[in-house]
């Protein structure tokens, strides 16, 4: 379910899908909003399913939750002016 094999497309394993979340997330956004871009793609058309990428992701440090915005590890959140 996390790797892909012979029974498991990319798209479909929790790699693949956490590669599509990521790729939609080139600046800090809401849960809702990203669940909008990403609920038509392969592997990611459940709530539940998009729920468990998103725990994943935050479990290998690919991700947190700032002020209720998720954020890219590489990505810094600025600060207001």
């Amino acid at each position: 379910m996390i790797l892909p094999d012979k029974h498991l497309t990319l798209s479909h394993s929790l790699i693949g899908s956490g590669a599509r979340v990521l790729d939609a997330m080139p600046r800090p956004i809401t849960v809702s909003r990203l669940w909008d871009e990403v609920r038509s793609s392969a592997g990611l058309n459940s709530y539940w399913r998009f729920i468990l990428v998103l725990d994943f992701l935050f479990t290998v440090g690919a991700i947190s939750l700032v002020d209720g915005l998720l954020i890219r590890a590489s990505a810094k959140l600025e600060e207001p002016a």
